[in-house]
């Protein structure tokens, strides 16, 4: 099952995941520049870009370091959804619109699961980490909420640099990643795609996707 790359140690990760089955409209950028508020916008703008920079070293750290075991990695790699990305939000996002016909307990029960399977899928993937380096490029305004934050990943072996775009939203004076768009294509759309073909297949029920979720986990 494809889904998020959460981090920009995922990130430096993330070509490999983008296959012919990805939702490849899922960047749906819309530039909204207001009048009203223009200085906060670009203030947002910067916040945003120094957020995703240090959220950036800070993965590219614990990725690199040789001292460190995978477990240990694995610790980091969960600190780092916890403190960078709104997990909650992008939880529901992935289950669209069956979100609405399940019961809480089964609310909850996905999203434990959910950041679950984020953490398994991608630090299985660790040692795919070759000394990429990572640089952020830009930023633009989306809509009233959100700040898109342009970077790019490069790689020692020659391979053309991947272009990494960060949704960014400031929630409550902090700013949180809400989805990443590798090559203009959604991680959050694709994983949604990924979860409602489960649900599909077991008739709607989204107790089949938990039960999947739960079997995957371990």
């Amino acid at each position: 099952m494809r889904g998020l790359v959460l981090g920009a140690a995922a990130a430096a990760l993330l070509s490999p995941l983008v296959s012919s089955s990805a939702v490849a409209a899922g960047s749906d950028v819309r530039p909204a520049y207001q009048v009203d508020g223009a200085f906060l916008r670009v203030a947002d703008q910067k916040g945003a870009e120094n957020f995703v920079g240090s959220m950036a070293g800070r993965a590219i750290g614990f990725l690199g370091d040789a001292s460190l075991s995978q477990q240990q990695k694995r610790a980091s790699f969960r600190k780092l959804l916890e403190d960078s990305f709104d997990m909650a939000t992008i939880g529901r996002f992935a289950l669209g619109t069956y979100w609405r016909s399940a019961s809480e307990a089964q609310r909850v029960e996905y999203q434990k699961q959910f950041k679950v399977m984020v953490v398994n899928v991608y630090s299985e993937r660790f040692t795919e980490y070759t000394n990429q380096t990572f640089r952020t490029t830009g930023s633009r305004p989306d809509g009233e909420k959100d700040v898109i934050v342009s970077s790019v990943i490069e790689s020692p072996e020659g391979k053309p640099p991947v272009k990494v775009d960060w949704r960014v939203r400031n929630k409550d004076g902090r700013y949180k990643i809400v989805d990443v768009m590798v090559e203009g294509v959604s991680m959050s759309l694709t994983q949604r795609s990924d979860f409602s073909s489960v649900i599909q297949a077991g008739g709607g029920n989204v107790q089949i996707l938990l039960d999947h979720l739960k079997q995957r986990n371990g």
